[in-house]
C-alpha cells in the first residue's frame, strides 16, 4: 500500500505540503495540489481518513439521506445518479456516505449526521414546498446542496431545471395550436417542482382568459396507473367539456394517459393532445411512445457533476449563493400533439 511518505519521496515535496494538498489547505498553490492530486490517483494513495479527520477536522464524506429504504428499488436511475455523484466527489477526494431516513422521522438521520459531524456536507433530493431538512441545516448553518429548490430566492447551493418555464413552454404551444380545454397532471401538491409548475400553468392561463375547470389539475404521483385512472376520469366524463389536451408531470404519467385514451377510443394526437416532462429516465424513451411523446426534456443526470462540484466548493469557502445554477429546458415537439380539433 502506498503511503504519505512514499507519494511525498515521488514528488520530491514534504509529507506536510503533500498532506495539505490532499487536505485543501489554502496555502498550497493549485498548481502544487493538482500535481499532488494526478500523482496520488496514478499511485492508488488512499488516505488514512482517521488521521484526517483529526488533522483538519473534517472526516472526507458527503452524506445523501434517501427518503424511504425503497427509494433505491423504486427508483433504479437513481442508482446511477448517485454513482455518478460518487465518481466526481471521489475525483476531489471525497466520498459518498447513503443514509436511509427512519419511517415517520425524516429528520432524524440528518440530526445524526450533523450531531456526529460524519459527514461533511448534504446532498439534498426532492425539495418540498416547506421542506424540515432545509430549516434544520439552516438553524444548524451545516453545509448542504439541493438538486432542486423550495423557493425562487434560495440562500442555498442548488441545482435545478426551470420548471416555470417548462410549464410555459408546454401551455404556449398548446394555446398556438388552438386548445382552450387544457388539463394538468401534476405531482404531489408538497412537492416543490409541482408548485411551481402548477404557477406557471395559472399565470399563463390567466393572461389568456381562460378558467381552469375545478378538478382539471391533479396531485399524484409519477406513476402509469396515477395517469391512467386520472385519465379516465377526465376523458370518460358524461358532463362536457372534457379536456382536449393534457399536460403530465412525467412521461410515466403519460404512458397512463395514452392507456386510457385507448381503451376510450380517444386518438392521441388528432382528438386529444399530450405533453409531458422527460428526465430522460423513462422506459419505454417518449420518442418510441406511439405516437411519439412531445416532451420538455432536461436529463435528470445532468445534475451529477454541477451538485458534486457545488458540494467541494461549498466545502472549500465558496459563498453559498455563488453555487446556484438553472438549467434551461427543451421542447421538443412530435406527433402527440395536435390542432384542437372541432367539437
Amino acid at each position: 500500500m502506498v503511503t504519505l511518505k512514499d507519494l511525498a519521496e515521488h514528488l520530491g515535496l514534504s509529507q506536510a505540503t503533500v498532506s495539505r494538498a490532499l487536505n485543501g489547505y489554502p496555502e498550497v498553490n493549485e498548481k502544487t495540489r493538482r500535481r499532488v492530486l494526478e500523482a496520488s490517483k496514478q499511485l492508488n494513495y488512499l488516505p488514512n481518513l482517521g488521521a484526517r479527520k483529526l488533522a483538519t477536522g473534517k472526516s472526507g464524506m458527503v452524506g445523501i439521506v434517501l427518503k424511504s429504504c425503497d427509494e433505491l428499488v423504486q427508483a433504479p436511475e437513481y442508482v446511477r445518479m448517485i454513482a455518478q455523484i460518487s465518481r466526481h466527489l471521489g475525483d476531489a477526494g471525497y466520498d459518498l456516505l447513503i443514509n436511509s431516513a427512519r419511517q415517520g422521522n425524516a429528520l432524524d438521520s440528518f440530526k445524526r449526521f450533523v450531531a456526529g459531524r460524519a459527514v461533511d456536507g448534504l446532498i439534498l433530493n426532492t425539495p418540498e414546498v416547506d421542506d424540515e431538512r432545509v430549516a434544520f441545516l439552516q438553524e444548524q448553518g451545516f453545509p448542504f446542496v439541493m438538486h432542486g429548490r423550495t423557493v425562487a430566492d434560495a440562500g442555498y447551493p442548488y441545482y435545478d431545471i426551470d420548471n416555470y418555464d417548462a410549464m410555459i413552454q408546454a401551455t404556449e404551444l398548446l394555446l398556438a395550436l388552438g386548445h382552450q380545454h387544457i388539463a394538468l397532471l401534476n405531482g404531489p401538491a408538497r412537492l416543490a417542482f409541482a408548485a411551481e409548475r402548477e404557477r406557471a400553468f395559472h399565470d399563463r392561463l390567466q393572461q389568456q382568459g381562460l378558467p381552469v375547470p375545478a378538478g382539471w389539475v391533479a396531485h399524484l404521483d409519477a406513476s402509469d396507473e396515477a395517469g391512467y385512472q386520472q385519465a379516465q376520469r377526465w376523458l370518460g366524463a358524461s358532463s362536457r367539456p372534457v379536456p382536449t389536451a393534457i399536460i403530465c408531470a412525467s412521461a410515466t404519467q403519460a404512458m397512463g394517459v395514452y392507456r386510457a385514451a385507448g381503451e376510450l377510443g380517444i386518438a392521441i394526437g388528432r382528438e386529444l393532445s399530450v405533453i409531458a416532462h422527460d428526465d430522460v429516465v423513462s422506459l419505454p424513451r417518449t420518442e418510441h411512445f406511439d405516437p411519439p411523446l412531445t416532451v420538455t426534456r432536461s436529463s435528470f443526470m445532468d445534475a451529477c457533476q454541477p451538485l458534486a462540484e457545488m458540494m467541494v466548493a461549498l466545502l472549500d469557502g465558496a459563498e453559498p449563493r455563488s453555487l446556484q445554477q438553472v438549467a434551461p429546458v427543451e421542447l421538443i415537439v412530435r406527433r402527440s400533439c395536435g390542432p384542437c380539433p372541432r367539437p
